[in-house]
């Protein structure tokens, strides 16, 4: 999309659609503990290993998508099972949906087989050719784009790469990203904008990275390396990310379930914000303001995108008009921060031949 509601970037694109999976679209296993116990909540008398078996024959082999997508019939049909009025039929439905926080997994399953460039199924990526190319043919943002986003001001136009999946899944071929992603950002209508690759396999970027290096193939200036951090579970990711043979690095912080304190080493932008979905897990701006104080210690950037919908100050639910939490005009005026690094401002940026970006 040339222009997306996305708060750090000017444009997204997909040069693949879907997902092998993550924490916020989590594989059947996951899925099945969780409905188990809300099950086992309410029958004691069953053996947890027993309600489980039943649960995971009952799912079958659908994948995350189709769970998804048959949660109410999957909630009947084990409310039924096991005897179960409301309001536990309603949890169980609420179960799945808790489980599955991934937007671009959601979007993609409402979507498949009825909007034209999504995946059939989520969990099953597919390409497609030709996409970064067009949108290295966009020009710099217009007038309307930079008043629209005044943050991004002296920048050139910012492409979230993978907002609807992640193109370092295992089925993408290391070829279609080095002709699709790294020779299209280097290319002459390339190395006019800066894109920003999002990934939560920051492991297979460095791999991937050094084995271009190992052929003479450099990493773009103007491809931004970038993973998720959800928790401290994740926060390893960063330490992966610091072997991506590239010149710029960021971090993508939401959602966010806990408060982070994270290694900024090599870092040089991090992004927050909380879940907008109606079952987000709460936000607490204090986790915000932590995460900015260690980015100034550390000299990174801080961008607090949006607060979410289940927003959280001092104890106290924020009820924000916004669904999103991201319009700052409800914000305290302390809390908006919005930075991007100097150097991804023209003519910061420079291309192989030394010169700035036009």
């Amino acid at each position: 999309m040339k222009k997306t509601k996305i708060q750090w970037c000017h444009s997204t694109v997909n040069p693949e659609m879907g997902c092998d999976g993550c924490e916020l679209w989590p594989g059947k296993g996951k899925i099945v503990s969780e409905l188990t116990l809300v099950i086992i909540a309410k029958i004691i008398a069953q053996q947890t290993a027993q309600v489980q078996k039943s649960v995971a024959s009952l799912i079958g082999n659908r994948a995350t998508s189709e769970i998804y997508s048959d949660r109410v019939q999957i909630a009947d049909l084990l409310a039924a099972q096991f005897h179960l009025a409301e309001p536990a039929r309603s949890q169980l439905v609420d179960a799945i949906r808790k489980s599955c926080k991934c937007y671009a997994g959601l979007l993609g399953t409402m979507r498949a087989g009825q909007a034209k460039g999504h995946a059939d199924k989520f969990e099953e990526p597919i390409i497609f050719p030709g996409r970064m190319a067009d949108a290295a043919r966009w020009g710099p943002p217009s007038p309307e784009e930079r008043a629209a986003k005044p943050w991004l001001a002296g920048a050139p136009r910012m492409i979230f790469l993978s907002d609807m999946g992640d193109a370092l899944s295992e089925s993408i071929p290391s070829e279609y990203l080095q002709s699709e992603i790294i020779d299209v950002a280097d290319s002459d209508a390339g190395r006019r904008h800066l894109w920003l690759w999002l990934t939560k396999r920051p492991d297979r970027m460095a791999d991937f990275g050094n084995r271009l290096l190992q052929a003479g193939i450099r990493w773009p200036d103007n491809l931004v390396a970038m993973t998720s951090v959800t928790s401290p579970a994740t926060a390893g990711r960063a330490e992966h990310l610091r072997r991506v043979p590239s010149r710029f690095k960021g971090l993508s912080c939401e959602p966010v379930f806990a408060e982070l304190t994270l290694n900024l080493a090599s870092i040089d932008w991090v992004i927050m914000g909380g879940g907008s979905d109606v079952l987000a897990d709460a936000f607490h701006v204090e986790w915000a303001l932590s995460l900015r104080e260690q980015c100034r210690q550390a000299d990174v950037s801080f961008f607090l995108k949006q607060l979410g919908r289940n927003a959280i100050f001092k104890g106290q639910p924020l009820n924000l008009v916004d669904g999103h939490g991201g319009d700052w005009g409800e914000w305290k005026r302390d809390w908006r921060t919005r930075e991007i690094p100097k150097t991804f401002q023209t003519p910061g940026i420079l291309n192989p031949a030394g010169t700035g970006i036009p």
